[in-house]
């Protein structure tokens, strides 16, 4: 079989059957390693998922590798990895990415957004493809924006209001928007790694956290903090991307096929994740969560909207914001 296979390889290189792109293509096949900090039940790991069986469909020469739950690190770490190439593909939040890709901060103004529509309007907008730009330049390419939910509030003890939320510490992400907007409502600002909540919470280092309840759920976060307050302060935009040097080591062949791949996972997210939403809340009832709608929700984000003005030169400035809020 072998002695047959090489004549074969002889006979065609010696009629110009098999061009030097083939072999190329051959010598080029490598395994990609996609990492994310979330659960396998998580939306993103199905994303991550489905991005690999794309690939495998339409690309046979590539191969990716899942890591899920932090397993090669936190979100911080994975963008650093991505700019080094030591991890080939990630999907990381805008208020982390902001720390590389300043452009980003916006994003984590409260109550910026007008709600999920408004925010997918913004990724497909040209406001997306001037972020996708100064991506490139980080050593980052865009594969896809995907969505990361409703950002709320999970406490151990009642927050119906604002004076019940009163010198909490809560749990944020290393986002100076996101850290001032919790100060601004009478919180304690706490940011602590993703990977350390889980603990943080249990130990009661912390009063509560931010984030959403798809996030909250998977992480099983009800089991240590059965208060869920729903406010809806930041619509969650998560960025899919891959190690630029990476891309361009690829064939065009290849690039032209993880950026398929990241366009229909992103799709496939987006809709998986919208779903999820829609049954989330009776959902946390049936495991014993109560969920709270702040009496007073008109006093939070009136007293957040003063962190817009605040940030505004360090978010990117006024104009920028005003060009969010403009997209229809």
């Amino acid at each position: 079989m072998l002695k047959m296979r090489q004549a074969m390889l002889a006979a065609a290189l010696a009629t110009g059957i098999l061009g030097a792109g083939a072999v190329s293509a051959e010598a080029q096949q490598r395994t990609l390693t996609f990492a994310h900090v979330l659960e396998q039940n998580h939306p993103y790991h199905l994303m991550a998922v489905r991005f690999a069986e794309e690939i495998a469909a339409n690309e046979p020469s590539l191969k990716v590798e899942v890591y899920p739950a932090g397993q090669l690190g936190d979100e911080r770490t994975l963008i650093e990895a991505l700019q080094t190439g030591s991890v080939d593909i990630a999907t990381v939040t805008s208020a982390l990415t902001a720390n590389f890709v300043p452009q980003f901060r916006a994003f984590s103004l409260p109550f910026l957004f007008r709600d999920v529509d408004h925010l997918f309007a913004v990724m497909e907008s040209d406001i997306g493809d001037e972020l996708a730009q100064e991506m490139s330049k980080k050593g980052l390419v865009k594969l896809g924006y995907a969505y990361g939910g409703a950002r709320d509030l999970y406490t151990h003890q009642p927050v119906r209001n604002l004076d019940e939320l009163k010198g909490l510490k809560v749990r944020t992400m290393e986002n100076p928007a996101i850290v001032a907007t919790w100060n601004k409502l009478g919180a304690v600002s706490t940011p602590i790694s993703w990977n350390d909540v889980y603990v943080s919470l249990q130990q009661k280092l912390v009063d509560g956290g931010e984030g959403t309840g798809v996030s909250y759920k998977s992480m099983n976060f009800n089991t240590v903090a059965p208060h869920y307050t729903r406010i809806n302060y930041i619509f969650s935009w998560h960025n899919l991307m891959m190690a630029k040097s990476t891309f361009d080591s690829l064939t065009p062949a290849q690039q032209q096929a993880v950026l398929k791949a990241g366009d229909v996972a992103v799709k496939y997210e987006r809709k998986l994740f919208l779903e999820r939403e829609d049954a989330l809340f009776d959902e946390l009832r049936k495991i014993g969560v109560t969920v709270h709608q702040p009496s007073d929700a008109a006093d939070w984000s009136q007293r957040a909207a003063s962190v817009i003005d605040a940030q505004a030169d360090s978010v990117g400035g006024k104009a920028w914001i005003e060009r969010i809020r403009a997209v229809r």
